[in-house]
C-alpha cells in the first residue's frame, strides 16, 4: 500500500514539470546578480511554430525542468514585444526560439536556437555552464590568436549552431589570409567548409593556381572543392525568381574556361538549364543528349522529366527516339503511371500509334488501382484514338 502511494504522488509531479520562469528582465537581473546564476534567456515569437513545440514538450520535460530550475534564472520573452524588441537588437535575434545565457553583466556566455528535443536541450545548458565549451570561451581563444584548424571548425559550427552568421565571420577570417597561405591547413579547412562565393578572391585564386593547390592540398579536395561550389552557385541562380538570365550567364560565362574534375558535367548541366529557361528547346535536346552520355543518368524520375519535356518540346526524330529509349528504361525501373505515359507519349509522336495506345490503357488501369487521378490518361488515350 505504501509503495503505491509512493508510485500515486510521484506521477502527479512528471505530469506537471515544467521550466519556472521569472516575470521581468529586470528581475532576472537582479537575481542573476545575486546569485551569480547565469540568466537562461527563452527568445520566442508568438507565430514561431518550434517555439510552442519547445513549450509544450521540451520545457515540461521533467529532467530539462529540474536541471534549468536549478541552474538559471530563466526568463520567457516575446521579441516582438516590449522589452524583448530592445533585448533582441542588443544581442542580435534573429531566428526563433534563440536561447541565450546572460550572466549578471549582461553579457552572453552561450547561445543556441531552432527546436530541441530534452537531450539536446540539456546538452546546451551543460555547455553553457562549462567554462571551456562556451560560447564566449571560443571568442576569447579567438581573440588571443588561436587558429589552430580544429578550433577554427568547432568555433564556426559553434556560431552555426548559435545561428551566427559562420559564413560572414569565415569570410572575414579570410579577408585577412594572405592568398599564398591558402594552401595551409587552416585556411584551406576554412575556405573548404565556409566559402561558396565563385566571384571571391580566394575562390578566384585557387581556379588561377590549380595546379599549385592540386601538389599542396591533393586534387581530389581540390576538384571537389571546385565542383561543389559551382554546383551551389548553380543551385542558387536555379532557385532565384530575380535577375535568373542574368545570374545563369554570368556563371556559364564565368566556368568557360575552368577545368577540373567533373566541370565539363557542370557545363552540360548549367547550358542545359538555361536552354530550357530560355525556351531553346533545340539546344535544349543536345545538351539533354550529351549530359545522358555522360553521366549515365539511372534515376528513372530525372529520365522521365527529360524524356516528357522531348515529347512536348523536340521534333527530331534521332532525339525523339532516344528520349524513347530513356522513358523505356524509366518503366523498366519504375513502372508507375506517369512513367509509362511519358513512354506511350513518345510513342505516339514517333508514329507507333497502336503500341502507344497499348501502353497509355496500361498506365490508365495502373492509374484507377492505386486510387490516382486518371483525367490526364483518358485525355491521352482519345487523342492516341483519334477520339
Amino acid at each position: 500500500m505504501k509503495k503505491l502511494m509512493l508510485i500515486f504522488l510521484i506521477i502527479p509531479l512528471g505530469l506537471s514539470a515544467q521550466i519556472k520562469f521569472e516575470n521581468s528582465w529586470d528581475e532576472a537581473v537582479s537575481k542573476s546578480r545575486m546569485t551569480g546564476k547565469l540568466i537562461f534567456m527563452d527568445a520566442y515569437a508568438e507565430w514561431c511554430e518550434p517555439c510552442k513545440e519547445m513549450e509544450e514538450y521540451t520545457f515540461t520535460d521533467l529532467e530539462v525542468a529540474n536541471y534549468y530550475n536549478m541552474n538559471f534564472i530563466n526568463l520567457h520573452l516575446d521579441m516582438e514585444d516590449y522589452p524583448g524588441v530592445e533585448l533582441a537588437e542588443e544581442y542580435a535575434v534573429g531566428v526563433f526560439p534563440s536561447f541565450l545565457f546572460i550572466n549578471g553583466n549582461g553579457e552572453v556566455v552561450h547561445r543556441g536556437c531552432g527546436a530541441m528535443d530534452a537531450g539536446q536541450f540539456l546538452m546546451l545548458g551543460e555547455e553553457a555552464l562549462t567554462d571551456s565549451v562556451t560560447l564566449l570561451a571560443m571568442e576569447k581563444r579567438y581573440d588571443d590568436g588561436d587558429r589552430t584548424a580544429d578550433f577554427m571548425l568547432d568555433y564556426l559550427e559553434m556560431l552555426e549552431d548559435a545561428c551566427l552568421d559562420a559564413e560572414r565571420f569565415a569570410a572575414g577570417y579570410l579577408k585577412g589570409v594572405v592568398l599564398s597561405d591558402l594552401t595551409k591547413e587552416t585556411p584551406w579547412e576554412v575556405f573548404a567548409a565556409y566559402q561558396w562565393d565563385i566571384y571571391s578572391r580566394e575562390f578566384q585564386y585557387v581556379l588561377k593556381n590549380k595546379a599549385l593547390f592540386d601538389e599542396e592540398v591533393g586534387a581530389r579536395m581540390v576538384n571537389a572543392k571546385l565542383y561543389d561550389t559551382y554546383l551551389s552557385q548553380y543551385q542558387e541562380v536555379y532557385e532565384a525568381e530575380e535577375l535568373h538570365d542574368y545570374g545563369m550567364r554570368a556563371l556559364l560565362h564565368s566556368i568557360k574556361e575552368v577545368t577540373f574534375t567533373g566541370s565539363d558535367t557542370l557545363k552540360v548541366m548549367m547550358n542545359l538549364h538555361y536552354a530550357e529557361f530560355t525556351e531553346n528547346w533545340p539546344e535544349y535536346a543536345e545538351y539533354a543528349v550529351e549530359l545522358v552520355g555522360m553521366t549515365g543518368v539511372e534515376d528513372p524520375e530525372e529520365l522521365n522529366e527529360l524524356a516528357w519535356k522531348f515529347y512536348l518540346f523536340v521534333d527530331n526524330k534521332n532525339q525523339l527516339e532516344i528520349a524513347s529509349s530513356w522513358a523505356q528504361e524509366a518503366v523498366t525501373k519504375m513502372p508507375e503511371p506517369s512513367i509509362i505515359d511519358t513512354y506511350a507519349s513518345l510513342q505516339f509522336k514517333l508514329g507507333n500509334k497502336k503500341k502507344a495506345i497499348d501502353l497509355e490503357k496500361r498506365a490508365l488501369e495502373l492509374a484507377r488501382e492505386l486510387y490516382d487521378d486518371t483525367s490526364h490518361f483518358e485525355y491521352q488515350l482519345r487523342k492516341f484514338e483519334g477520339k
